[in-house]
């Protein structure tokens, strides 16, 4: 049963019609004085105290961030900041090792970036450090440059190990070791210092924007692919088990197939440590800290729990000579010697570092902008990635790999309402404590527990599997984005992912563009609005006059999807043409069809075209839409084009459009063009004329 409108539900409307040109005559825009460019830069140059300070302040946010401090903020930048170093020592640990690199590696990389970004960040809950995709990624170019090195050498390092002298070859290969590891470490020093210098380069360049560019869905199949080559690369340390680094295309493939050819090998007692140490972690992060995180201040540190209890109970359990469980050994104190990357390596990892910066950008922006959002705050993109950058840079020069933020510590920096990035400072304390003199009593700490720490810490990105559903309800094209990107860079490799994942991103606009359609507008029988007619009741469609929306900008890649769109579903002006010229034309229930069947217009003299939709048009459009006039014109229809904006209305006039297009017929909005036609009042007997726009009113 159909409700009437109540008068307090009616809106009034009264305003005079309007084409384009008579609405910019009389809402026409005041000029606006423009400076030279001579002038601007002047104007940059003057020194004030006012500018000096938004420059200082923009350059070193910490400032700001001081001067506005208050007392009562101290406990909870200190607790979160305090909170935060018990994953960092875990994480740090963990992605060193993951690296390919050393513990202390990872350590270095957990202080560092941590008190660099306090000083230049403006997020208060990015936790700026040891990442583990970033140490994924940065034990490819390790690895790569250490077996660049073994095949340049390879004729002296068999000699070495043939020598007669059984403790001159022990010596050569503990030399051999060494100089490997000083590779991998200058290799992930140079990556952190070639990804800073883009990273930073990035945000010089104001370039901020860009992360606008990287949809959600390419990054959640990123990371998701990242997350199982993360898990992957621990399962061998969680089941003892020695596998061969493998490279490019299919390593991930490749090394499960040596892991399962391997399998009888498996360490017993390595697998139980691994095992119970991911039903604790998971015990407690599940059931206790998401369950009751609204209840709990402070989240259970469950991760440094862990790690303290394995190292004491492996060391008084003698866990190495007993039962042969690999331990993280001997751990160096204090800090190495700063010592500028080499750059004789840069060429060959560019484009490594490059995907880095990338995934280093879109991991923490996104980040900090849903932090930002929930405790509504803003963040200056191009400044943290100035902040991202010099991070990188500064740490490259301490043995340290690239970096950016890891979920877990930013969550927790988050929840626990971190108020400036002064939390770094007692993380910086803990952190610099345990490189200084406590990481050396981790020494016998069990490498099963950092994998499986690693595998758990791995949880929420491998659990964006169940996003698949509701992304294919949402858009089916993220969906495949999604699924190509997740699957390339787990089958052949993350590179190629990310290659694959952009790629597809780009095509999916051209196709969506190829495939976007229009509709016809109808005119409601109980109120003055106008609304899609297809499907809808209370909708008909105004004597003579169709009106046609396009949805998406009008450009050279689908000039003529629009047009052939049109004439499908609005009239086709060539089969009108050539019907007229052979008097092939009949009626069948008041519609002109030609012999074959084709529906001609419906007896249209009229053509709205409404661009609020189109919010770009190109040479290739504007010649399309010339086509139609001229198309059109020959048929006796006349065109009307509505709601143009004014950008699109620079670039008509631009283009000398209005040579051949009456001024008059471009309105302001449907009603104006539907006014203007039944004000003309047209005489042809097929179209009824009697019927104006104000008839059609309730």
């Amino acid at each position: 049963m159909e409700e009437k409108l109540k008068s307090r539900d009616l809106i009034s409307i009264q305003r005079r019609w309007y084409s384009s040109e008579t609405l910019d005559s009389v809402y026409y825009k005041v000029p606006v004085k423009r400076r030279s460019k001579f002038g601007k830069i002047m104007d940059n140059c003057f020194c004030s105290r006012a500018r000096v300070w938004k420059v200082l302040t923009t350059l070193l946010p910490v400032i700001k961030f001081i001067k506005k401090y208050k007392t009562q903020n101290i406990l909870g930048d200190f607790l979160s900041g305090l909170t935060a170093s018990f994953l960092h020592l875990p994480q740090g640990l963990g992605f060193g090792i993951l690296a390919g690199l050393q513990p202390i590696n990872g350590l270095y990389t957990t202080f560092f970036p941590v008190l660099i970004y306090m000083l230049f960040g403006t997020s208060p809950h990015v936790s700026f450090g040891s990442n583990a995709v970033m140490a994924l990624l940065t034990q490819t170019v390790a690895q790569r440059e250490a077996d660049r090195y073994l095949d340049s050498n390879k004729l002296h390092i068999i000699s070495t190990m043939n020598y007669s002298d059984e403790s001159a070859g022990n010596n050569s290969s503990r030399y051999l070791q060494n100089d490997l590891e000083d590779i991998k470490v200058g290799a992930a020093m140079t990556a952190s210092l070639l990804t800073g210098l883009i990273l930073a380069g990035l945000g010089i360049c104001r370039l901020g924007l860009l992360t606008r560019y990287m949809s959600v869905s390419f990054i959640g199949g990123f990371t998701t692919a990242a997350a199982i080559h993360i898990a992957s690369s621990q399962v061998p340390k969680m089941l003892g088990i020695s596998v061969s680094p493998h490279s490019g295309a299919g390593k991930l493939v490749k090394m499960y197939i040596e892991l399962f050819s391997k399998i009888k090998l498996t360490i017993i007692s390595e697998l139980v440590i691994a095992i119970i140490t991911m039903i604790l972690l998971l015990t407690v992060k599940i059931l206790i800290n998401e369950r009751y995180k609204d209840r709990i201040k402070i989240p259970i540190p469950i991760d440094f729990i862990v790690v303290v209890i394995g190292t004491i109970v492996s060391y008084f359990g003698k866990f190495r000579e007993k039962f042969d469980v690999k331990i993280v050994g001997a751990i160096p104190t204090g800090f190495p010697m700063p010592k500028v990357p080499s750059l004789y390596t840069a060429s060959t990892m560019i484009m490594d570092c490059v995907v880095m910066a990338i995934l280093s950008l879109a991991m923490t922006i996104s980040l900090a902008k849903l932090t930002a959002k929930k405790h509504g705050i803003t963040i200056d993109d191009n400044q943290e990635l100035i902040a991202y950058g010099i991070s990188n840079i500064g740490s490259s020069f301490f043995s340290c790999f690239p970096q950016a933020t890891a979920p877990p510590r930013t969550m927790v920096l988050s929840n626990m309402g971190a108020k400036s990035t002064l939390n770094a400072i007692p993380t910086g304390i803990i952190i610099l404590l345990i490189i200084l003199w406590i990481g050396t009593l981790f020494e016998s700490l069990p490498v099963a527990i950092l994998a499986a720490m690693i595998i758990v810490a791995m949880k929420n990105l491998l659990m964006q599997f169940g996003d698949i559903p509701r992304l294919w309800r949402i858009n089916k094209f993220d969906c495949i984005i999604w699924l190509i990107t997740c699957s390339v860079s787990v089958l052949v490799d993350l590179d190629y992912g990310l290659m694959a994942g952009i790629g597809f991103s780009i095509l999916s606009i051209v196709i969506q563009n190829q495939m976007a359609s229009g509709k016809i507008i109808g005119y409601s029988d109980r109120e003055d609005i106008f609304v899609d007619s297809k499907n809808r009741v209370h909708v008909i469609e105004i004597s003579s006059i169709k009106i046609f929306q396009y949805q998406a900008p009008l450009h050279f890649a689908n000039a003529d999807n629009f047009r052939k769109i049109l004439y499908s579903q609005v009239a086709d002006a060539i089969k009108l043409k050539k019907s007229n010229e052979k008097d092939e034309i009949v009626k069948v229930e008041n519609k002109e069809i030609t012999e074959k069947g084709h529906i001609l217009g419906e007896n249209v003299r009229h053509i709205i075209l409404d661009f609020q939709m189109i919010s770009n048009v190109d040479f290739s459009g504007i010649n399309v839409l010339t086509q139609i006039l001229k198309e059109y014109k020959a048929v006796d229809i006349e065109i009307y084009i509505v709601k143009c904006s004014s950008k699109i209305l620079e670039t008509l006039r631009a283009a000398d459009f209005f040579e051949i297009f009456p001024k008059e017929n471009m309105l302001y909005d449907l009603a104006d063009a539907v006014y203007l036609i039944n004000s003309t009042k047209a005489t042809d007997k097929n179209v009824n004329t009697e019927k104006t726009f104000e008839d059609t009113k309730l």
